[in-house]
């Protein structure tokens, strides 16, 4: 026989291994402390569903269904969005389990079986793990369990009044029908059609069947070419668009001209007070400034009032799909004359290296190693990202990409020709004018832990001799900002708050009001403590320096957090999102962004938990004794306080009613002795165990026997007065003293 409530609890087991598997198909596309989150909610949620009664289970049940919805707003709102489809598959999951609580009769159980089997076998479909066919096995097995034991019960049992063997020529014909299996097969084995499975994407969906990868477009009839393109980052379309024919495409020197204001064209000779000190003679760029991709100038005249695209319907220069709040690099620039930025380093890559994962074709920039296992780390939390970019109007060779950058993917593209690296360290395409517009690319970037700027900032480098050596404006700057004796880290910390706290970000400073017309743009910007992003980006590139770290300036585009298109799942970049900001090197070759601009999110370095807590103890290591010798010295008189807390119980139960207030009496008396090693042996009943205890002292022997009597005659008979007196006697005289000198007097 099956309990109702075991027919109840097997459902239920079955429902929380749908959403296992469902938790393990969003794991590695979702960030992971959301998602763990989530599910911990869930877990709470039904707990206290399966606990509650009445109103509250019906409240707990409504939590449990709105959890996957709500999650998924936090989810997109902090800038890491999971897919519809995956929360609708988290909702099914739920509901089945809802239903599996709920559920008082058959039919709704049955209901709660069919939706968790239909989402494990799904789950199951689309996944690309090998073992996923072990959720839709163990389903399986459960629901048939489950149905055997349910329907066991309705059967009539009628017992034989004899039994006799009958099965003597079965293994003849078990062994005859193997036989003849086995015979067919091979006899037609080479002569049958031959057969092919039925591959992914068969039918003319609109996403494609790899969960994984939002931009495939796998199947029959999904027409890749002639989607319109305009309104989602991972759809792909013709150029000749009605929104981008006879469009204006800019280049990013055209935006910031448009944004920050035009280079100056004049002379600098007596302008270059706040060079850099290691600086190699470049005058005279304004030739190459006008390209924009040979140098970036400081000094610039005021820009316009900035004037929207009337040619097309949007202004979107780059769709992102991914973490918002980030920057897209496009042009880096690592020598400061005092005017101009100019790139002198060379990283370029003639060839990156191509590796095939999943199908796709990843193009490698060569310094990663390992780039199978880097990729592949996507699984763990936080270690890869991996984007969605797509290229609209941006007249440029150039791909913005994020930080640290390890890969990128281009859909049916599986030449490694198609991409170089250029000198500053920005990925391009060469042999072209242009990144073809609607081009999407996937993109794979690693995310660097506070603990690696920690541990590589430096290798040996004392950051208090790099400042005492240095007289220069630009350390006695950095002197008057730093603490000498920090970390680097804490260091560059230090810069970049004094810069987004006391600075004013203003793009419209104008040259009237420069009062010195021999200051460079950095001098006025640091006297008037106003101005652009880049001389914010300037000003902390320079006293990085004075660290002894190397630093560069970097251009491109940021993600605003508030761009994000709920409706479209993707965030738009306008051209007016253009920016400027630094990057500092490790000591292991990788380049790490600094936001020393204030309005602009800084990247997010999160510290791993044993980080967290070196910090936490240097942070509060006083409060932590404090807390220790408090919790110790609790310890030690926990015996005291702990009978003066039983004592106020007692106390306070005045108004219970007699049948209650010699329970409470009882419970007193066991926690007393439980506090002093005298716990009730098992088997004993509360009566002889007290007559036991007191047998020794004659006095609270006569009261313990009294209070059994009583008690006895209130649970078992009619009496209802006369338990406050000796409940209260029997409090009293068995208190923690008593107690102990009964233990220790022998009987």
């Amino acid at each position: 026989m099956q309990s109702t409530s075991l027919r109840k609890v097997e459902p239920q087991a079955l429902s929380v291994l749908a959403l296992s598997a469902v938790y393990l198909l969003r794991k590695p596309a979702e960030h992971a402390a959301v998602l763990t989150a989530e599910f911990v909610t869930l877990a709470i949620l039904c707990g206290l569903a399966m606990g509650f009664h009445g109103r509250r289970r019906v409240a707990s049940i409504a939590g449990v269904l709105c959890c996957p919805i709500v999650f998924a707003m936090i989810a997109r709102a902090i800038g890491q969005p999971s897919a519809f489809e995956l929360s609708t598959l988290t909702s099914f999951g739920v509901t089945a389990l809802a239903l599996a609580i709920l559920a008082k009769d058959r039919q709704v159980l049955a209901l709660s079986l069919v939706i968790s089997g239909f989402l494990v076998l799904f789950t199951a479909a689309i996944s690309d793990s090998s073992l996923a066919i072990v959720a839709p096995v163990l389903w399986m097995v459960g629901c048939v369990w489950h149905l055997v034991a349910s329907r066991w019960e309705k059967l009539d049992l009628a017992m034989p009044e004899s039994v006799s063997s009958t099965w003597t020529n079965r293994p003849a014909v078990i062994v005859f029908s193997g036989l003849l299996l086995i015979g067919t097969v091979w006899g037609v084995k080479d002569h049958a059609w031959k057969t092919h499975p039925l591959k992914s994407g068969f039918m003319p969906v609109s996403g494609g069947s790899k969960w994984s990868d939002p931009a495939a477009r796998s199947g029959v009839g999904t027409g890749d070419a002639a989607i319109a393109a305009k309104d989602h980052a991972e759809s792909f379309g013709a150029v000749d668009s009605d929104v981008f024919i006879e469009s204006k495409q800019s280049s990013l020197f055209d935006m910031f001209n448009d944004m920050v204001g035009e280079p100056r064209k004049t002379k600098y000779e007596q302008r270059q007070a706040l060079a850099n000190q290691n600086l190699i003679p470049s005058h005279q760029k304004t030739a190459k400034t006008e390209r924009g991709g040979g140098s970036f100038s400081t000094d610039r005249i005021a820009p316009k009032k900035h004037q929207k695209f009337d040619d097309a319907k949007s202004d979107d220069v780059l769709q992102w799909d991914g973490p918002t709040g980030i920057r897209l690099a496009l042009h880096r620039y690592d020598t400061f004359d005092g005017i101009d930025w100019t790139q002198t380093a060379d990283y370029h890559q003639d060839e990156l290296k191509s590796v095939e994962i999943g199908g796709n074709h990843w193009f490698f920039d060569p310094k990663f190693r390992s780039p199978r296992r880097n990729l592949n780390r996507a699984s763990e939390e936080d270690s890869i990202s991996v984007g969605l970019l797509k290229i609209l109007r941006l007249d440029s060779v150039r791909l913005p990409l994020p930080m640290l950058t390890q890969a990128i993917h281009l859909k049916d593209i599986d030449r490694v020709d198609f991409f170089r690296i250029d000198q500053d360290g920005c990925m391009f395409m060469p042999g072209r004018e242009q990144v073809p517009p609607m081009t999407v690319v996937h993109v794979a970037s690693e995310n660097l832990r506070e603990d690696d700027l920690r541990n590589r900032l430096f290798d040996s480098y004392s950051p208090q001799l790099a400042m005492r050596d240095n007289d220069s404006e630009w350390g006695r700057l950095t002197r008057g900002i730093v603490d000498e004796t920090a970390e680097p880290l804490d260091q560059i910390h230090s810069i970049v708050h004094h810069l987004r706290t006391k600075f004013q970000f203003d793009r419209q400073v104008t040259p009237q009001e420069v009062t010195d017309e021999s200051e460079v743009p950095v001098q006025q910007f640091l006297r008037s403590r106003r101005g652009g992003d880049h001389l914010f980006a300037t000003a902390a590139a320079m006293m990085i320096r004075e660290l002894g770290l190397p630093t560069r300036l970097v251009t491109g585009f940021y993600v605003r957090p508030n761009s994000f298109d709920f409706a479209a799942g993707h965030a738009s970049v306008l051209p007016s999102d253009v920016h400027a900001w630094v990057e500092v090197q490790l000591n292991d070759g990788r380049w790490f962004e600094v936001e020393p601009t204030p309005g602009f999110v800084e990247p997010l370095y999160r510290p791993s938990l044993w980080l967290q807590t070196k910090k936490l103890a240097a942070a509060s290591w006083p409060y932590a004794l404090i807390t220790g010798l408090v919790a110790g010295a609790g310890y030690l008189s926990r015996r005291m306080w702990l009978d003066w807390l039983f004592v106020l119980v007692w106390k306070s139960a005045g108004w219970m009613s007699p049948k209650r207030r010699c329970g409470l009496a009882i419970r007193v008396v066991e926690a007393r002795a439980g506090l002093l090693g005298l716990r009730r042996p098992r088997g004993n009943t509360q009566r002889q165990w007290i007559q036991q205890l007191t047998q020794t002292d004659p006095a609270c022997h006569k009261t313990a026997i009294e209070f059994c009597d009583m008690a006895d005659a209130i649970y078992f008979g009619h009496r209802q007065a006369g338990s406050a007196g000796v409940a209260t006697r029997l409090v009293r005289r068995l208190d923690r003293r008593t107690l102990l000198k009964l233990t220790h007097n022998p009987s």
